[in-house]
C-alpha cells in the first residue's frame, strides 16, 4: 500500500509539475506551522473559561448500534478547500479520490467493527442449559438482524466498499430540515429501503422510530428523490449474457431497457371538456430465459432429411435413440418462457388539445410543469411514479398458431399535481400499486409478424395524502415549495392549505383488439375502456366520492357525490352525468326533443356531443314515469308481469327496463348503456312527447366538430 507525501498519495505527488508539488508541500507546511495563541494571562476578572467544543464521538467506544451509527455520521468529511486555488483540475481531482478512498475505508472499518462488536455471540449464554441458550441466543440473533440501526452500519460498509472513491451526496450536501415526521410510514419505508435499510414486515415502535431518525439526517434535495422517486428519469444500457442453443431447452439471463413515449387520443369529458393523456417512462428489467426454440442442429437435421442428404445409418440411430431424437427433432412446441425483475419510473400527464398538439410537434413546453403549476390549464394534471417491478412472459408456437401473455406487478410511491380553479392546486402523494395483464393469440410469430386478438389490462391503486392549496397567498406558496422539494402533503389546514386529507383511487385500463403485429406495432381495430374511483376523506370527516367510466362505445359517465357515515350516498347532493361523444343527428334530436318538444324534427348539422345530468330524484322519477308509460300504453297486466319476472323487459322497449329499476343505480346504469343506446333514446323521447312532460335532469349539447 502506498504512503502520502504532504498528505497526498505518493505517487500521485511525484507525478505532478515541481509547481504543483511544491504549492502542496507550502499549503501543507503551513497548516503544520500555524503559531500557537500566545500564553497570555488572563484578566483578573475572568473567572471561567469558555467551554470547550465537544470533540466529534469516537466510534470504537459506542455502547449501541444507535451511538455507532451516529458517530460514523459525525466523522469530518474530507474537502479540498484547503489546496492552492492554481493547482489544476487533474490534480484537484487526484487528490480528492484519495482522500475520499481513506475516508470510505475508515467509515467503513468503524461500521464493521461495531457490527463485530455488538452481534450477539453464542459464548454470551454459556451459563444457561443446552436448549434455553439456543433459544435465547437465536433471540438475540433475530433482534440484532431487525435493528434499523445494523441494517444501516451493513448499508455503510457496503455502500464504502462499492464506491471507495465517492463521497456520498447525503454527507456533502445541505443537512436536512424536513420533518421526516410528517411522512406516512410506507413513505418513510419505502425511502428508507432506496438507502438500503429494511425494516422487518411488521415492525416494532422502536424500529419505525429508529427508521424516522434514520430518514432524518438525510438532505432535503436527496429526500424529494426517495420520497418522490419518479421526479427524475433517467436511460441506461442494455445487454445480455448466455449461450448458444446448440441442444435444444437453454437458460440465458437478459437485461432489457424499454424507453416508451405516446400520446392518446382527445377524449371529451364531463362538461365537455377536452383532454389528452400524455405519457413517458423508462423500465429496467432482467431475468432468466428459458429458451424453446429450435436449434441450428435440429434445423439442419430437418432439412437434410427433406432433401434426402441424410444417410439411413445416421436417421436409424436418431430414431432407436430417445435422447437423439430428442435433441434434432426438437419439442413439439417452441418459445420461451421469461421471469423479470427491475424498475420504473413514468412520467404521465392529462394535456388539453393544444398542449396535445405541441406535444406531437415535438414541443415539450407543452407538458405540464410542477414547477411552474399556475401556467398549467385549468383540468390538467401531472402523476409521477417510481415503482419497482416483478412478472413474467411466454409465447408458445405450435404450428402456424401462436400464443403469449405477459404479467406485471409494481409497487413503489408516486406523486401528483392537478390544477383546479383559479389559484387552486391539488397535490398528492403516496404508495401506488399496479397489476398489468396482456395476452396474444393468432396465427405467425409475435414481435416479428402476426395476425390475431389481443387483449391487455391494467389496474392500480393508489392511497395517497392529498391537500388543496391556495397559490395566491404566501403561506400556500411556501407550503407547495414544501410539497416540491420534499415531496411531504400538508396534513393540516394552515392558511394557505383550503382541505388535506387522503385519498383512495382505484383505475383500470381495459383494451381488446383484432388485426396485425408488426414488430412492435398493431394494425386493425381496438376497443378502450377505462375508469376511476376515488373516495377522499379530508380532515373535516367530509368523504367526496366519484366514478367515472368511459365505456368502449365512447359514452362516459360520472357520479359524483359525498357519503355517509355509513358508507351509503347522500342523495341529496350526489349528481349522475352521462356523456354521449359523436351521436348521430337523429339520435341526438330524438335526445334534446326528449327535454324540449319544440326541437321535434329539427335536426342538427353533423354529429354532436350531448350531456345529461341527474339528481337522485330525477332518476327516480324517470322511473315513475315509465311505470305510467308502460300501463297507458300496454296495461297493467303487462307491468304486473314486468314486476314479477313472468316477462322480461324486451330491449325495443327500454321504457320496460326503466319501470322495473329498483335504485337510482339501476336507473342510472339503464339510461347511459351502450349496446341499446339508440333504442333507449328514442324511447326517451316518445315518453316525453306522449306524456306532454319534458325529461327530468339537465341537457346540454354541442357541435361534434
Amino acid at each position: 500500500m502506498s504512503g502520502t507525501t504532504y498528505g497526498v498519495n505518493t505517487q500521485t505527488y511525484q507525478h505532478l509539475p515541481p509547481e504543483d508539488q511544491a504549492s502542496i508541500r507550502d499549503a501543507y507546511l503551513a497548516r503544520q506551522d500555524t503559531p500557537e495563541p500566545a500564553n497570555e494571562t488572563p484578566p483578573a476578572t475572568a473567572t471561567t473559561e469558555p467551554a470547550a467544543t465537544a470533540p466529534a464521538p469516537d466510534p470504537a467506544t459506542t455502547q449501541t448500534p444507535q451511538e455507532a451509527v451516529a458517530a460514523i455520521q459525525a466523522m469530518t468529511v474530507p474537502t479540498t478547500s484547503d489546496l492552492p486555488p492554481g493547482m489544476p483540475s487533474y490534480a484537484q481531482q487526484a487528490v480528492y479520490e484519495e482522500r475520499a478512498s481513506v475516508f470510505n475505508q475508515s467509515r467503513a472499518d468503524a461500521a464493521q467493527s461495531a457490527l463485530d462488536r455488538f452481534a450477539p455471540q453464542r459464548s454470551d449464554y454459556d451459563g444457561l442449559n443446552g436448549a434455553t441458550a439456543s433459544y435465547e441466543y437465536q433471540q438475540a440473533q433475530q433482534a440484532y438482524n431487525s435493528d434499523p440501526y445494523v441494517a444501516e452500519l451493513r448499508r455503510i460498509v457496503d455502500e464504502a466498499q462499492t464506491q471507495p472513491n465517492d463521497i456520498p451526496a447525503y454527507l456533502t450536501g445541505a443537512d436536512s430540515s424536513t420533518d421526516v415526521q410528517q411522512f406516512a410510514p410506507e413513505q418513510m419505508r419505502s425511502a428508507l429501503s432506496l438507502l438500503g435499510v429494511d425494516l422487518p414486515e411488521n415492525p416494532s415502535p422502536e424500529q419505525m422510530a429508529a427508521g424516522y431518525e434514520i430518514l432524518g439526517t438525510v438532505p432535503d434535495d436527496i429526500l424529494a428523490t426517495l420520497i418522490n422517486p419518479g421526479s427524475q428519469v433517467s436511460y441506461t444500457g442494455a445487454g445480455g449474457v448466455g449461450t448458444p442453443n446448440l441442444f435444444g431447452p437453454s437458460v440465458q439471463y437478459g437485461v432489457q431497457v424499454q424507453g416508451e413515449v405516446e400520446l392518446g387520443d382527445v377524449q371529451t369529458g364531463v362538461n365537455f371538456e377536452q383532454t389528452q393523456q400524455f405519457e413517458m417512462s423508462v423500465q429496467v428489467q432482467g431475468g432468466p430465459v428459458f429458451d424453446l426454440s429450435k436449434t441450428p442442429l435440429q434445423r439442419m437435421y430437418k432439412w437434410a432429411d427433406r432433401l434426402g442428404q441424410l444417410p439411413d445409418a445416421a436417421r436409424d440411430m436418431v430414431n432407436g435413440s430417445p435422447i437423439l431424437r430428442q435433441v434434432v427433432k426438437g419439442l413439439p412446441v417452441s418459445g420461451s418462457y421469461t421471469e423479470f425483475e427491475g424498475a420504473r419510473l413514468s412520467y404521465e400527464a392529462v394535456v388539453t388539445p393544444g398542449q396535445g398538439t405541441q406535444i406531437a410537434n415535438g414541443d415539450l413546453n407543452g407538458v405540464p410543469n410542477p414547477l411552474d403549476p399556475l401556467n398549467m390549464p385549468q383540468g390538467t394534471s401531472l402523476l409521477m411514479r417510481g415503482q419497482s417491478l416483478t412478472g413474467s412472459t411466454f409465447e408458445a408456437n405450435w404450428k402456424a398458431f401462436t400464443v403469449g401473455g405477459t404479467h406485471a406487478e409494481l409497487s413503489g410511491l408516486g406523486f401528483g399535481v392537478t390544477r383546479g380553479e383559479g389559484s387552486i392546486v391539488e397535490v398528492y402523494s403516496g404508495p401506488v400499486e399496479t397489476v398489468e395483464n396482456s395476452a396474444f393469440f393468432g396465427l405467425g410469430r409475435q414481435g416479428t409478424l402476426a395476425l390475431g386478438v389481443g387483449s391487455d389490462l391494467s389496474m392500480e391503486t393508489r392511497e395517497m395524502q392529498i391537500a388543496r392549496i391556495d397559490l395566491s397567498t404566501t403561506e400556500g406558496q411556501a407550503a407547495y415549495q414544501t410539497f416540491i422539494s420534499t415531496g411531504r402533503v400538508p396534513d393540516w389546514s394552515p392558511p394557505g392549505v383550503q382541505q388535506s386529507g387522503t385519498t383512495e383511487v382505484f383505475s383500470h385500463e381495459y383494451a381488446s383488439f383484432i388485426g396485425l403485429q408488426v414488430g412492435g406495432l398493431t394494425l386493425g381495430g381496438s376497443n378502450d375502456a377505462n375508469g376511476t374511483i376515488t373516495r377522499t376523506t379530508w380532515a373535516d370527516g367530509t368523504v367526496e366520492y366519484s366514478n367515472i367510466y368511459t365505456s368502449t362505445g365512447g359514452t362516459t359517465t360520472e357520479v359524483r357525490g359525498t357519503l355517509r357515515e355509513d358508507g351509503s350516498f347522500d342523495e341529496s347532493n350526489t349528481r349522475w352525468t352521462v356523456v354521449r361523444t359523436n351521436l348521430d343527428s337523429t339520435s341526438a334530436s330524438y335526445l334534446r326533443s326528449a327535454y324540449d318538444a319544440s326541437q321535434v324534427n329539427q335536426y342538427p348539422e353533423g354529429d354532436q356531443h350531448t350531456q345529461q345530468v341527474f339528481t337522485t330524484a330525477d332518476l327516480m322519477e324517470i322511473q315513475d314515469r315509465a311505470r305510467a308509460y308502460v300501463v297507458d300504453t300496454q296495461g297493467q297486466e303487462q307491468l304486473d308481469n314486468l314486476d314479477s319476472g313472468v316477462v322480461s323487459p324486451w330491449w325495443a322497449n327500454q321504457e320496460e327496463a326503466l319501470a322495473i329499476a329498483d335504485t337510482p343505480e339501476e336507473v342510472f346504469a339503464v339510461l347511459n348503456q351502450d349496446f341499446h343506446g339508440t333504442t333507449m333514446i328514442a324511447n326517451l323521447s316518445t315518453m316525453s312527447l306522449l306524456g306532454e312532460q319534458p325529461l327530468p335532469g339537465q341537457f346540454r349539447m354541442i357541435d361534434a366538430g
